[in-house]
């Protein structure tokens, strides 16, 4: 899994991600328990939902993300209420069902292949109690922005680690492919530390350029119903301008 190598990054990076948080707490109100967390990374959603009283399970397929996620969800008095799992997207094989379950932050974009969208949400579709609701929360693709993007390098973000009070330096390259809709990310952290050298971690990844009607045929595809598509985290009417694509769905 390409993000194993920049695990000890996420938390100062894309972990600072809050705006879903209300999100997901709202459909775990609406649904009640379990909650089954696609892509649990370091334990970002994992940990309000366990906080919230609801007993979750996040799965994920970096091994690195979840010894961080388990260190986390120890030190705050909450082993009891979590499970993780390594476990791949689309090969979803647990002994449980859930009231939501809910795939946060563009996970489901890794996903390129029909197939594999397919397998993962049939997947997750069989993991859900008839009453419960699958969340898929994904970019709203603008193409004149992706677009814009191709090819430059530009310095994304820049923080000071709190473990070793090193500057890191975020850079990001991008490469987007129309023709099949796949939008490439390269990035690139460089850590400085205190003998002013310079030490870099990259990692390539690519993610899927996908509309909403592509996501509301694959949903429908795999059996699920009842569709719902909302613009953003406030729930407003999905429209195309819209940042994001957030469906949801009954099994």
């Amino acid at each position: 899994m390409p993000f194993n190598p920049i695990a000890r990054y996420y938390d100062q990076d894309d972990g600072r991600i809050t705006e879903d948080i209300p999100t997901i707490l709202g459909f775990a109100q609406q649904t009640g328990g379990p909650v089954l967390d696609l892509g649990a990374g370091t334990g970002r959603l994992t940990l309000p939902l366990a906080q919230a009283g609801y007993d979750v399970t996040g799965i994920d397929s970096a091994g690195d993300m979840l010894v961080i996620a388990r260190r986390r969800v120890a030190g705050a008095g909450l082993a009891g209420r979590v499970t993780l799992v390594e476990m791949d997207f689309t090969q979803v094989e647990l002994d449980q069902q859930f009231g939501l379950a809910y795939c946060g932050f563009n996970g489901f974009l890794h996903l390129i292949e029909t197939e594999d969208q397919l397998a993962a949400l049939r997947a997750w579709r069989r993991h859900l109690r008839p009453d419960g609701l699958l969340v898929i929360d994904v970019h709203n693709p603008h193409i004149e922005q992706l677009a814009a993007a191709d090819g430059g390098l530009t310095l994304a973000d820049r923080w000071i680690d709190p473990a070793s009070g090193h500057v890191i330096h975020k850079l990001v390259a991008t490469e987007i492919d129309l023709a099949d809709q796949v939008y490439t990310i390269h990035r690139f952290y460089d850590e400085i530390g205190s003998d002013s050298v310079v030490r870099r971690t990259a990692i390539t990844f690519e993610t899927r350029i996908l509309f909403r009607r592509e996501l509301a045929l694959l949903l429908q595809l795999a059996g699920f119903q009842s569709l719902r598509f909302y613009g953003d985290h406030d729930l407003s009417p999905w429209e195309a301008d819209s940042p994001r694509i957030i469906a949801v769905a009954r099994p």
